[in-house]
């Protein structure tokens, strides 16, 4: 016969059918109330299992190509769904960035955006630090809209796609009419991209937009070769400066503007120096003195200490901080770095600083967010195969009282991860694949409360 104390020594036993949570879990010093349900953990495998046959959609578009549409559209379909995700990501900053004309609505089916564009937003979430600073280091349109959607509602999104199927259900007048007034783009997305469909871009060099900046070209028929903004080696030439210019370049502009704004009197933290590092908390503070450090850097460099910036000189001084940096994320780190550590040379053969190193991968690419989403939607897409090959992601999964139970431990040893993290501060720890945590963090809202 086991003694109490061995007994209370044991991990808590599990009956084979679990049918409903518990009204609190421990984490930590304090009980608290189930911060994923049933229903949202189901919610969120259903949306995976969209994502999923979206890809699938994309890759079976460019498997059986007419003869016609073999001249005009590329016929590898890893290809093509890189190609997806790019425009995917681009539609995502038009729609954050567009003219509301009020703030965000209350959530209904009229202001859900596509599915290509709450993919884009799923993954945002999914990076929870970047997100929740790009919400607050400035105070853009886009970083308000960050902010106001910061929690995804699964179950309002799930229910408008088929759970058969997974066929999407078509638009209201109203929801088609609010993202195509807010971003200037049509509702549905296309799931092929011609040689001759283009973007509009600014020159980094001299601000003038290029409308006609082709997404792909016969080049990138060749792994490696492409010159379209949907490909890895873009590059074009400025329909009026004449100057050529790639992503790289478009970031160093995007910071030389956030320092000009800054200089301007606006409020402006650069990106990875407004979060504390360790407890991912909003330090100002710091952030403040960060920020001055590099901006009496740059100053002291272009001479600009007497020179104050005013509003409508902003996107001109950009350009000519960014040309006298050479549009180089090279120069930007080293400047970063003499910010920064202003006692310390810099070699080039020296290892880079943890942050300064961030800081210029926020700056290397376009676009308003500081993480590149096209890479951490196709990272993504390995786990959500992982989950469809768990059969996870099946119509008909967790629906019987012994499957919900799976779900149902999940989310417990979801919250016992977290208590694990309150008794660990610092450490860096890894859930298991469980849906449940991914789950949550499409909540930006609990996910602040909980690991912020």
């Amino acid at each position: 016969m086991s003694s109490p104390q061995i007994d209370a020594d044991l991990p808590p036993h599990y009956n084979d059918f679990e049918t409903e949570l518990p009204l609190k879990f421990r984490v930590g010093n304090e009980d608290v109330s189930p911060l994923v349900t049933i229903t949202a953990a189901q919610a969120h495998l259903h949306l995976l299992a969209a994502f999923d046959k979206l890809k699938r959609d994309v890759y079976s578009a460019h498997s059986s190509l007419s003869d016609e549409e073999t001249s005009e559209i590329p016929s590898d379909p890893h290809r093509a769904w890189v190609v997806f995700v790019n425009r995917a990501v681009y539609r995502f900053d038009q729609f954050m960035s567009g003219k509301w004309t009020s703030d965000f609505p209350n959530w209904s089916e009229a202001a859900i955006p596509p599915l290509d564009v709450i993919m884009v937003w799923h993954t945002y979430l999914l990076n929870p630090r970047t997100y929740y600073e790009d919400s607050i280091r400035r105070t853009t349109p886009f970083a308000r809209r960050l902010a106001a959607m910061g929690s995804m509602p699964l179950t309002l999104i799930a229910s408008l796609v088929d759970p058969t199927t997974l066929e999407v259900a078509l638009p209201s007048a109203h929801r088609e009419a609010f993202f195509e007034s807010t971003s200037g783009l049509p509702f549905m997305y296309s799931l092929k991209t011609t040689y001759s469909d283009v973007v509009s871009l600014q020159c980094p060099c001299c601000n003038t937009i290029n409308p006609a900046v082709r997404w792909i070209t016969r080049e990138g028929d060749e792994e490696g070769k492409g010159t379209g903004f949907a490909e890895p080696d873009f590059v074009h030439q400025c329909d009026w400066c004449s100057r050529k210019f790639n992503r790289s370049m478009m970031g160093v502009k995007k910071f030389c503007e956030e320092l000009t704004r800054r200089r301007a009197r606006r409020k402006v933290f650069f990106a990875e120096t407004l979060l504390d590092p360790m407890t991912g908390k909003a330090d100002e503070m710091l952030a403040e003195m960060l920020t001055l450090r590099l901006v009496r850097r740059i100053n002291a460099v272009f001479k600009l200490e007497k020179k104050s910036c005013g509003q409508d000189e902003i996107i001109q001084e950009a350009i000519n901080l960014a040309k006298g940096l050479d549009w180089s994320p090279q120069e930007l780190y080293v400047l970063i770095h003499q910010g920064l550590r202003p006692r310390e040379k810099h070699h080039v053969y020296d290892e880079q600083l943890p942050r300064v190193k961030r800081i210029v991968a926020a700056y290397s690419l376009p676009g308003y967010a500081s993480i590149d989403l096209v890479a951490a939607i196709l990272r993504q897409g390995s786990f959500i195969e992982k989950m469809r090959e768990l059969g996870w992601l099946e119509s008909s999964c967790f629906q019987s009282p012994r499957d919900q139970a799976t779900l149902l431990r999940a989310i417990a040893r979801y919250h016992a991860f977290l208590d694990l993290m309150v008794s660990k501060p610092g450490s860096f720890l890894v859930p298991t694949i469980d849906i449940v945590s991914h789950g949550q963090v499409a909540n930006h809202d609990i996910f602040n409360l909980s690991f912020l």
